[in-house]
């Protein structure tokens, strides 16, 4: 019956591919916008444990912790190492005047432990020059363009030059940051962030120069377990040692991830447009498979004529339904994840997940259902007499 009237099937199977490729292409998408959120803790992979003020309940809004925090986390049994760290927002001055926000990053001096590693140009070292900075690449083409000549500057007030022709930032480049000069010594290649802003890394003890004064100005404590020591313990150990807030990348991840989950809007219109694809899904796959079941209502009938049980009537159903169920569930994650590496690029992210196809294909389970029951109501009612007479 399917392959007999091809176009028929063709439709069902698609309604089905509709719904899925819509649940599967939404819930990447989101997926790969939200593991952005975190972006900041998975570019540091050497500090399993990262410490904070108990009032902390995510990665982008640090509180300032005081000096003597940093000797407390040390002296946990069962720490490696543990090193200081700062992360806070500034804006920046570009030659032409320009003003543009950052994310200012300040790593341990010694250790540089929480710098980049992917750079693109420059070094690592470098970072330890005087007024020496890295930035990301993504934003030296775009927030962090800059000009080849400075403006002449006068006493007073100085207008910046908006309409000059920009270029690409690079290696010695200059800009400042509440009067304090900063010369581009790298430039690497970060994941993107959630809340798009341009990133430069300085070593601690600079960026506690370049920001305004502040009492406690220590934003978090990277740390590592010693060799055998499990992450999470320390963790623990760390917190009912000093009284603070101590998780491991992987628990402070998911914290930030739940975290704009509960207070963003996004949550609520990815699940309004899921909802949509599956009551389009169902409405469409239900429908064009009922009307094939009607239309092959003489054949049906023909098999209860010959002592054919209702049971395998509904068998016969049921694996229509399954069978178009699964081509077109194959088929809309085959389209989901085509188009997700041909448009996925910073402005588009898109990490389809074993566990968006598990949700899509107990969707698709639920549609198959749905069509199979609907069809059999029809199918219970049918008389033969009736059915052969027209």
């Amino acid at each position: 019956m399917l392959t007999g009237q091809a176009a028929r099937w063709w439709g069902v199977v698609l309604g089905v591919l509709l719904c899925t490729f819509l649940i599967c292409h939404m819930l990447s998408m989101f997926t790969g916008m939200m593991r952005r959120s975190y972006a900041l803790v998975s570019d540091i992979p050497e500090a399993r444990i990262w410490v904070m003020d108990p009032a902390v309940e995510y990665a982008d809004e640090p509180a300032g912790l005081p000096p003597t925090s940093l000797h407390r986390v040390r002296g946990v049994s069962g720490v490696a190492w543990a090193v200081p760290f700062y992360s806070g927002s500034m804006r920046v001055r570009l030659p032409h005047g320009a003003y543009k926000p950052v994310l200012l990053i300040g790593v341990d001096d010694e250790t540089l432990i929480g710098a980049p590693r992917d750079l693109v140009a420059g070094d690592l070292a470098s970072l330890r020059a005087t007024d020496a900075v890295i930035v990301d690449d993504a934003a030296t083409r775009s927030t962090l363009r800059t000009v080849d000549a400075p403006s002449p500057r006068a006493p007073g007030w100085n207008p910046p030059r908006l309409d000059v022709e920009t270029r690409e930032m690079r290696i010695g480049d200059e800009m400042t940051a509440n009067d304090h000069r900063m010369v581009v010594s790298g430039v690497a290649r970060l994941t993107p962030r959630f809340l798009a802003r341009a990133v430069v890394y300085t070593t601690y003890s600079r960026a506690e120069s370049i920001t305004p004064r502040q009492r406690n100005f220590m934003s978090f404590v990277l740390a590592s377990p010693g060799p055998g020591e499990d992450a999470a313990a320390v963790a623990r150990a760390i917190e009912a040692a000093t009284g603070l807030r101590a998780r491991t990348s992987a628990e402070f991840s998911d914290d930030t991830y739940w975290y704009y989950v509960r207070t963003t809007g996004v949550v609520a219109r990815i699940a309004m447009m899921i909802t949509i694809a599956v009551v389009v899904g169902v409405s469409v796959s239900s429908l064009l498979l009922y009307l094939f079941t009607v239309d092959n209502a003489r054949y049906y009938v023909t098999f209860k004529a010959l002592g054919a049980p209702t049971s395998m009537i509904l068998r016969i159903v049921a694996a229509q339904a399954l069978a178009s169920g699964a081509a077109g569930f194959g088929l809309g994650v085959g389209a989901s994840a085509l188009l997700g590496s041909v448009i996925s690029a910073e402005a588009m992210p898109y990490a389809l997940t074993p566990w968006t196809m598990l949700f899509a294909g107990v969707v698709v389970l639920v549609v198959c259902v749905v069509s199979a029951v609907l069809s059999s109501l029809r199918l219970l009612k049918l008389d033969i007499g009736t059915v052969f007479k027209s």
